[in-house]
Protein backbone atom coordinates (compact mmCIF):
# COMPACT_ATOMS: atom_id res chain seq x y z
CA UNK A 1 0.00 0.00 0.00
CA UNK A 2 1.66 3.34 -0.95
CA UNK A 3 1.98 6.04 1.54
CA UNK A 4 -0.10 9.46 1.47
CA UNK A 5 2.95 11.10 -0.23
CA UNK A 6 3.16 8.16 -3.16
CA UNK A 7 -0.69 8.13 -3.46
CA UNK A 8 -0.16 11.92 -4.15
CA UNK A 9 2.56 11.77 -6.16
CA UNK A 10 1.05 8.66 -8.49
CA UNK A 11 -2.26 11.21 -8.70
CA UNK A 12 -0.19 14.07 -9.91
CA UNK A 13 1.03 12.24 -12.26
CA UNK A 14 -1.89 10.27 -13.59
CA UNK A 15 -3.93 13.84 -14.15
CA UNK A 16 -0.88 15.33 -15.88
CA UNK A 17 -1.69 12.52 -18.80
CA UNK A 18 -5.68 13.40 -18.69
CA UNK A 19 -6.08 10.01 -16.41
CA UNK A 20 -8.57 8.95 -13.60
CA UNK A 21 -6.77 9.18 -9.96
CA UNK A 22 -6.22 5.92 -7.16
CA UNK A 23 -9.19 7.40 -5.76
CA UNK A 24 -11.67 7.12 -8.76
CA UNK A 25 -10.44 3.04 -9.81
CA UNK A 26 -13.44 2.40 -12.25
CA UNK A 27 -12.67 5.61 -14.05
CA UNK A 28 -8.97 4.38 -14.48
CA UNK A 29 -9.96 0.80 -16.01
CA UNK A 30 -12.14 2.53 -18.42
CA UNK A 31 -8.87 5.20 -19.34
CA UNK A 32 -6.54 2.00 -19.09
CA UNK A 33 -8.81 -0.42 -20.92
CA UNK A 34 -9.22 2.48 -23.60
CA UNK A 35 -5.36 2.70 -24.01
CA UNK A 36 -4.78 -0.86 -24.94
CA UNK A 37 -4.30 -0.92 -28.44
CA UNK A 38 -4.23 -4.80 -29.12
CA UNK A 39 -3.47 -8.41 -27.86
CA UNK A 40 -0.24 -8.38 -27.29
CA UNK A 41 -0.03 -5.02 -25.39
CA UNK A 42 -3.10 -6.41 -23.20
CA UNK A 43 -1.07 -9.65 -22.26
CA UNK A 44 2.36 -7.74 -21.13
CA UNK A 45 -0.26 -5.54 -19.21
CA UNK A 46 -1.60 -9.20 -17.42
CA UNK A 47 2.07 -10.29 -17.08
CA UNK A 48 3.13 -7.54 -15.15
CA UNK A 49 0.63 -7.48 -12.66
CA UNK A 50 0.58 -9.81 -9.66
CA UNK A 51 -0.56 -13.43 -10.54
CA UNK A 52 -3.22 -13.37 -7.78
CA UNK A 53 -4.35 -10.01 -9.34
CA UNK A 54 -4.56 -11.25 -12.64
CA UNK A 55 -8.12 -12.39 -13.45
CA UNK A 56 -9.32 -9.02 -11.31
CA UNK A 57 -7.44 -7.12 -13.63
CA UNK A 58 -8.71 -8.43 -16.58
CA UNK A 59 -12.32 -8.52 -15.72
CA UNK A 60 -11.81 -4.56 -14.55
CA UNK A 61 -10.05 -4.15 -18.21
CA UNK A 62 -12.12 -6.19 -20.71
CA UNK A 63 -15.37 -4.16 -21.04
CA UNK A 64 -13.43 -1.38 -21.78
CA UNK A 65 -11.03 -2.59 -24.53
CA UNK A 66 -11.00 -1.70 -27.81
CA UNK A 67 -11.37 -5.53 -29.02
CA UNK A 68 -12.42 -8.36 -27.84
CA UNK A 69 -10.29 -9.70 -25.66
CA UNK A 70 -9.35 -13.57 -25.64
CA UNK A 71 -9.62 -15.74 -22.75
CA UNK A 72 -6.99 -15.08 -19.69
CA UNK A 73 -5.61 -18.65 -19.84
CA UNK A 74 -5.08 -18.23 -23.88
CA UNK A 75 -3.00 -14.89 -22.63
CA UNK A 76 -1.09 -16.83 -20.10
CA UNK A 77 -0.68 -19.56 -22.42
CA UNK A 78 1.10 -17.25 -24.69
CA UNK A 79 3.19 -15.68 -21.97
CA UNK A 80 4.44 -19.12 -21.02
CA UNK A 81 5.35 -19.96 -24.33
CA UNK A 82 6.89 -16.66 -25.00
CA UNK A 83 9.06 -16.99 -21.91
CA UNK A 84 10.01 -20.52 -22.64
CA UNK A 85 10.94 -19.51 -26.09
CA UNK A 86 13.11 -16.81 -25.05
CA UNK A 87 14.35 -18.63 -22.30
CA UNK A 88 13.00 -16.16 -19.22
CA UNK A 89 12.47 -17.00 -15.88
CA UNK A 90 8.86 -17.39 -15.05
CA UNK A 91 6.67 -16.64 -11.45
CA UNK A 92 4.62 -19.22 -10.83
CA UNK A 93 0.77 -18.72 -8.95
CA UNK A 94 2.01 -18.05 -5.23
CA UNK A 95 4.41 -15.22 -7.25
CA UNK A 96 7.77 -16.89 -6.64
CA UNK A 97 10.29 -16.51 -9.48
CA UNK A 98 11.47 -19.88 -11.31
CA UNK A 99 14.27 -19.39 -13.48
CA UNK A 100 14.20 -20.81 -16.95
CA UNK A 101 15.18 -24.42 -16.82
CA UNK A 102 16.68 -25.55 -20.00
CA UNK A 103 17.23 -29.23 -20.89
CA UNK A 104 20.72 -30.70 -19.93
CA UNK A 105 23.59 -29.96 -22.25
CA UNK A 106 24.66 -33.31 -22.58
CA UNK A 107 21.10 -34.34 -23.30
CA UNK A 108 21.11 -31.84 -26.63
CA UNK A 109 24.28 -32.81 -27.85
CA UNK A 110 23.62 -36.39 -27.48
CA UNK A 111 19.98 -36.07 -29.43
CA UNK A 112 22.07 -33.81 -32.15
CA UNK A 113 24.55 -36.52 -32.41
CA UNK A 114 22.03 -39.49 -32.95
CA UNK A 115 19.93 -37.31 -35.18
CA UNK A 116 23.71 -36.37 -37.60
CA UNK A 117 25.30 -39.42 -36.65
CA UNK A 118 26.48 -41.77 -39.76
CA UNK A 119 28.01 -44.79 -36.88
CA UNK A 120 26.38 -46.29 -34.12
CA UNK A 121 28.32 -48.28 -31.34
CA UNK A 122 26.16 -50.48 -28.92
CA UNK A 123 28.30 -51.75 -25.54
CA UNK A 124 27.14 -54.02 -23.63
CA UNK A 125 29.40 -54.20 -20.08
CA UNK A 126 30.49 -57.88 -19.91
CA UNK A 127 30.08 -57.63 -15.75
CA UNK A 128 27.08 -55.78 -15.26
CA UNK A 129 24.80 -56.27 -18.30
CA UNK A 130 24.45 -52.78 -18.44
CA UNK A 131 23.85 -51.50 -22.10
CA UNK A 132 24.50 -48.07 -23.79
CA UNK A 133 25.01 -46.56 -27.57
CA UNK A 134 27.53 -44.07 -28.69
CA UNK A 135 27.09 -42.23 -31.96
CA UNK A 136 29.55 -40.77 -34.40
CA UNK A 137 30.58 -39.35 -37.75
CA UNK A 138 32.47 -42.93 -37.60
CA UNK A 139 33.77 -45.93 -36.11
CA UNK A 140 36.53 -43.61 -34.51
CA UNK A 141 34.30 -41.13 -33.17
CA UNK A 142 31.96 -43.55 -31.77
CA UNK A 143 34.61 -45.10 -30.07
CA UNK A 144 36.52 -41.79 -28.51
CA UNK A 145 32.90 -41.01 -27.27
CA UNK A 146 32.95 -44.83 -25.78
CA UNK A 147 36.48 -44.15 -24.57
CA UNK A 148 35.39 -40.51 -23.23
CA UNK A 149 32.53 -41.41 -21.05
CA UNK A 150 34.74 -44.04 -19.52
CA UNK A 151 34.06 -47.62 -21.00
CA UNK A 152 36.87 -49.96 -22.05
CA UNK A 153 37.13 -50.88 -25.91
CA UNK A 154 38.99 -53.85 -27.13
CA UNK A 155 40.15 -52.69 -30.92
CA UNK A 156 41.31 -56.29 -31.29
CA UNK A 157 37.80 -58.08 -30.62
CA UNK A 158 34.86 -55.48 -30.49
CA UNK A 159 32.17 -57.64 -29.59
CA UNK A 160 30.31 -55.54 -28.06
CA UNK A 161 31.13 -56.79 -24.79
CA UNK A 162 33.09 -54.66 -22.96
CA UNK A 163 33.11 -52.77 -19.52
CA UNK A 164 31.71 -50.22 -18.35
CA UNK A 165 33.14 -46.98 -16.24
CA UNK A 166 31.10 -48.53 -13.19
CA UNK A 167 32.17 -51.89 -12.97
CA UNK A 168 35.67 -52.69 -10.99
CA UNK A 169 39.20 -51.01 -12.52
CA UNK A 170 40.28 -54.89 -13.14
CA UNK A 171 39.94 -55.15 -16.27
CA UNK A 172 40.51 -58.43 -19.13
Amino acid sequence: MPSSGERQAINRYLGSRGLATLEDPGGMAAHLGFLIEGHDQFRRALIKCEPGERRNMYEALRPHLGFEPRPLDVYLAEAGAKAEAQQLPTIDAEGKLHPYLAQDLRTIERLVDEALSEFELSVTCRKCTKAATFHGHSKRDAVWKLRHAGWTWDELRGDGLEICPDCPAVRD
